[in-house]
C-alpha cells in the first residue's frame, strides 16, 4: 500500500463497517497518528491496528468472527497486515492514559455503542498524576519484555522511544539520561514518585530475564488495557498470497 490510499483505506473501513451493531470501532497506532513507516520502495510497512470495543457481556468468539470476516477483505484489498484489538468498554474507559488510548485517531468508523465523539477525550493527568504515569509507563516493560524473544534491535527501540514520550510528557530527565538502562530508571521512577506499577510492570521489572517474561507481560497487558486475555482480544491477518 502507497502511502497516498492512507485516506482510502480509512474510507473502505468505514463503509466495511458501517452496518456493523453492537461495537464501535477506531483506528490506533501509527496509520492512526500519521507516523507510519515505509520501506524503500515507498510503501508503507507499518500495520494496521484497530480497536473494537464491545459491552461487558458480549460474546467474544461471535465479535472475533465478524472482525475476522470484514478484516479479510481489507488486509487483502490494501496488501497490508491488519492486528484487530477487541476491548471491553469497562476496560477502555479505566485505561484512559494507556497508549493506545493517546494514539486513536478521534472518529468512529462505526459507533454501535453510541459512545459519541467524546469518548476520545483523554483524562488530563493533573488530578491524578501518579496514576497517569503508571499507564503511560507500561509500553517501556512492554517492549522490553518482548524483545526477550522478538526481535531486539526493533522492541529496544520501540522501548526507548516509549520511554522518550514518557519523560517528554513528564519532565523525566532522570529516564532520559538512562535510556541505555531502562529497568533500573523505571525502578528508580517508582520509587521516587511512590507509583503503584500495573501489574504487567510489576511482573517485568521482578523477573526481566524469565524465559516467560515476554508472555507473562503481554497477558498482563491485555488484561489490564483491554478486558481480555491477549488470544480471545486479537485478531491479526496478512494479505492473501495470491494478492
Amino acid at each position: 500500500m502507497r502511502p497516498e490510499d492512507v485516506p482510502l483505506l480509512f474510507q473502505e473501513l468505514a463503509r466495511e463497517f458501517a452496518d456493523v451493531t453492537g461495537m464501535s470501532v477506531a483506528a490506533t497506532g501509527s496509520l492512526a497518528r500519521g507516523d507510519h513507516r515505509t520501506g524503500p520502495d515507498g510503501d508503507v510497512v507499518s500495520n494496521l491496528d484497530l480497536i473494537h470495543l464491545v459491552g461487558e457481556d458480549a460474546y467474544v468468539p461471535d465479535v472475533r468472527a465478524v472482525v475476522g470476516r470484514r478484516m479479510r477483505r481489507i488486509s487483502d484489498t490494501f496488501g497490508i497486515e491488519t492486528t484487530s484489538v477487541i476491548a471491553r468498554l469497562p476496560a477502555f474507559r479505566l485505561a484512559g492514559h494507556a497508549h493506545y488510548r493517546i494514539s486513536m485517531r478521534p472518529e468512529w468508523f462505526c459507533d454501535g455503542l453510541g459512545l459519541g465523539p467524546e469518548a476520545f477525550d483523554l483524562p488530563g493527568h493533573e488530578d491524578d498524576p501518579r496514576a497517569a504515569l503508571a499507564w503511560m509507563m507500561q509500553p517501556v516493560p512492554y517492549y522490553l519484555a518482548k524483545a526477550t524473544v522478538q526481535d531486539p534491535p526493533t522492541n529496544l527501540a520501540k522501548a526507548r522511544r516509549a520511554a522518550t514520550r514518557l519523560a517528554d510528557r513528564f519532565d523525566l530527565a532522570g529516564i532520559r539520561d538512562d535510556l541505555d538502562n531502562l529497568p533500573r530508571a523505571l525502578r528508580t521512577l517508582i520509587a521516587e514518585r511512590g507509583l503503584t506499577p500495573l501489574e504487567s510492570t510489576a511482573r517485568y521489572l521482578d523477573a526481566p530475564t524469565h524465559p516467560a517474561v515476554a508472555q507473562r507481560v503481554r497477558d498482563a497487558v491485555f488484561v489490564e488495557s483491554m478486558g481480555l486475555p491477549s488470544a480471545d482480544s486479537m485478531v491479526v491477518l496478512l494479505p492473501s498470497t495470491s494478492n
